[in-house]
């Protein structure tokens, strides 16, 4: 059969690469196509339309890009497509019932682990067998939703082929960057994380563990004919929820187990990134980790302050948080990590101790939003049971019980608007900076002695912004305090001048990423050659089918992150480390099915003339609220992709002030030494505020801008509206001529 798999693709996604892998070995016909950005369904529905595939294959695997994917298999279905449509990832299995039965064009749904599931669905396809016979799946039917026994987590994962690696490795640091995954699940039971639920739901229908391994033989396998095949030493990202298991001694074992693996099939100086919980990190470990080429670990510290920690189930971890940052920084291991300051009982004082902890730890880069209520987890299921959650299925809000920590929200959701949830961000940018550094350690000779140059860069470059944000998020939590609740209009006013403030920070901050990774991206040209692998004697045959589809990869597609090009992409490299971003903070408090009147189309407007079916209910915004129209911008490399929790479409309730903050986005040409800009999206009645370094003429929503000679200047405009607050800014360098 014909089979299309259409999925995100910002790095290399795994998932898909999975089910292929397994579709090909059944002896199906297998594509991979990618979908990043809601601008191109038109694309990818005509082509699919007019080649008619026997099945397409959406990986929904977050729930804040569901309404994309649906709104794409509607959209097939008009275009004439008749094949099958499944759909499968963490969202679609704890939502089938919605994403089947609310005429979205979806056929079935493959549930939790798809490889097995999937190639029998095909068979049953292939030969016009009943669908009831394929375990793990849900399936539309003339009585309803109907869903089959459930397949459980029994599957040994060495039992899987390798993912079929379908486009070339993005490069960090001139390093190819590959991800893997080595196992799946995890042992926590966080409240807010849809991974866990997704697995606990598994083992419910049919049973199994929740934690299960690739051994370490075949994890190393896979990562040497892969170094093989592209010759050079890899950097490789593993994707496992837990890198490192609840004891130190384990995680050594199985760590050292790979890295023999792979010295015994001729790779010496390979490098890992992982992610681990705070408890799991000994000082002693790191170490060790280090000398195995551990390069990078995501600490997931999430919330500092005590009863934040047990209001989102996390434990006794946030005792561990500071000596597992300081393990890394002793160790020489990159870390970074996210904080989730405010959730459904957080106080401004539990956002206090936050701030307090980003103070103490300023070598390393961090973000903050909200913890989100992802479909089927325990904090979405306990709102919905209290009666405290809004919205559908489609995207779900809540309304921190304190008043003055819901302000704050809303205040730092207008304010860092730009710094903490655009691809380009500083907060994404800065994300990378000790990590490119720790990658030229790694990899490259020190000529010059730029090893200990660009680390100190990078250090300084780090505690500089996570003090400034710290800083700034204070200044909210400081406003959140002392305002009147009932004044609307000096919050607005306060608001707007801190937003302005954030964006002029920003400015700086930006010129400082564009020269650091400018310092890491001459350092990596000036060394000419790639780094070829490390060899041993090769006692594993090289998979020689493996290494022709590695030559044969095609340029990815990519929009907001993954530079698939060989050469060194910006910002030296980043990577992306998503896990589960959040959506907007919310949908709609409707119906789950209304359609909504004021919606914009969901994919952003384009091609809203030829679409019948541009209104979405309960839509998040179609690129979270980032202006992504340049195309330098959509070669970024991400860090953690943030989605923006200030979107207008999320709505909030109307006691407190900014429930309705305004979409906006600055357009600009190049008149000569000028630059004319248009301000998008601001509804009638709304007030503006321009700034610049350079002279700006005009107050309202055309403005002509003189950047300031000798200057990184940028333009920066408040708009406010009855209701919300937002800030925007273009930068000169960003406008091209012409």
């Amino acid at each position: 059969m014909r089979v299309v798999l259409i999925g995100a693709d910002f790095e290399e996604n795994l998932g898909l690469g999975m089910i292929a892998a397994v579709a090909e070995k059944a002896g199906h016909d297998v594509r991979v196509v990618p979908f990043n950005d809601a601008g191109t369904r038109k694309r990818i529905a005509d082509q699919i339309a007019k080649t008619q595939p026997d099945v397409v294959g959406l990986s929904m695997q977050f729930q804040h890009r569901s309404h994309e994917f649906l709104s794409l298999a509607r959209m097939l279905r008009q275009r004439g497509y008749t094949g099958h449509i499944t759909a499968g990832g963490q969202f679609p299995t704890l939502a089938f019932n919605e994403v089947l039965g609310r005429g979205h064009g979806v056929d079935s749904v493959v549930l939790h682990d798809g490889e097995e599931t999937f190639v029998e669905l095909l068979a049953a396809l292939e030969h016009g067998t009943s669908l009831q016979t394929v375990r793990g799946l849900a399936f539309a039917a003339q009585g309803g939703v109907q869903k089959t026994a459930g397949r459980g987590l029994g599957t040994p994962l060495d039992a899987h082929p390798f993912p079929i690696r379908y486009r070339r490795p993005a490069r960090h640091a001139g390093v190819p960057f590959v991800p893997i995954m080595a196992s799946r699940g995890c042992w926590g039971s966080c409240s807010y994380c849809s991974i866990t639920s997704f697995y606990r739901d598994a083992k419910r229908e049919g049973g199994g563990a929740l934690l299960r391994f690739r051994s370490p033989e075949n994890v190393a396998e896979e990562m040497a004919r892969l170094t093989h095949a592209l010759g050079e030493a890899c950097v490789f990202c593993f994707h496992d929820d837990n890198f490192l298991l609840p004891k130190p001694e384990d995680s050594l074992a199985r760590v050292s187990a790979i890295v023999d693996g792979l010295r015994a099939r001729g790779v010496e100086n390979a490098g890992f990134i992982g992610k681990c919980r705070p408890e799991t990190l000994s000082a002693e470990l790191a170490v060790k980790l280090r000398a195995l080429g551990v390069v990078r670990l995501y600490v997931g510290v999430e919330n500092v302050a005590r009863a934040g920690s047990e209001h989102l189930n996390r434990g006794v971890q946030h005792q561990a948080v500071s000596r597992a940052l300081a393990a890394c920084d002793q160790a020489g291991i990159f870390a970074c990590y996210n904080l989730l300051v405010f959730e459904p009982e957080a106080t401004l004082a539990h956002v206090r101790e936050n701030i307090a902890f980003m103070r103490a730890h300023p070598g390393q880069p961090v973000n903050f939003c909200r913890a989100e209520p992802y479909y089927g987890t325990p904090l979405q299921l306990g709102l919905a049971e209290s009666g405290k959650i809004g919205g559908s299925y489609l995207g779900w809000n809540y309304r921190i019980d304190d008043a003055r920590t819901e302000l704050c929200f809303r205040i730092a959701s207008a304010a860092f608007r730009e710094r903490n949830y655009r691809c380009d961000g500083v907060a994404n940018r800065y994300m990378g900076v000790g990590y490119a550094a720790k990658l030229v350690e790694h990899f490259h000779p020190d000529r010059g002695g730029a090893h200990r140059r660009l680390l100190e860069r990078a250090e300084s470059l780090t505690r500089a912004i996570t003090l400034d944000t710290a800083g700034l998020l204070e200044k909210a939590v400081d406003l959140a305090e002392s305002a009147h609740l009932d004044d609307f209009d000096a919050i607005e006013r306060k608001t707007a001048l801190l937003a302005l403030e954030v964006a002029a920070s920003d400015r700086v901050w930006q010129h400082e990423l564009d020269e650091f990774y400018a310092e890491i991206d001459g350092f990596i040209r000036r060394l000419g050659e790639p780094r070829a692998a490390r060899r041993a004697p090769n006692k594993s045959r090289p998979n020689v089918a493996l290494t022709a589809s590695l030559a044969l990869w095609a340029l990815g597609a990519s929009a907001c992150g993954g530079d698939t090009g060989s050469d060194p992409p910006k910002d030296g490299g980043k990577d992306q480390f998503v896990a589960d971003p959040p959506p907007p903070d919310g949908g709609y408090d409707a119906e789950p099915d209304q359609m909504v009147v004021d919606a914009l189309p969901d994919d952003g407007g384009k091609d809203a003339s030829d679409d019948g079916d541009s209104m979405v209910a309960d839509p998040p915004p179609a690129d979270g609220g980032m202006s992504l129209n340049d195309a330098d911008v959509r070669r970024l490399d991400v860090i953690d992709q943030w989605v923006d929790t200030g979107a207008r479409r999320a709505a909030k309730s109307r006691d407190l002030p900014l429930y309705e903050p305004p979409e906006i986005e600055i357009a600009a040409v190049r008149v000569g030494d000028a630059i004319e800009a248009t301000l998008r999206g601001a509804p009638d009645g709304a007030a503006f505020r321009w700034e610049a370094e350079g002279p700006v003429d005009g107050t309202e929503r055309t403005v002509r801008w003189t950047p300031a000679a000798g200057a990184d200047d940028a333009l920066r405009v408040a708009v406010r509206t009855r209701g919300g607050i937002s800030v925007a800014s273009l930068r000169a360098k960003a406008v091209k001529t012409g």
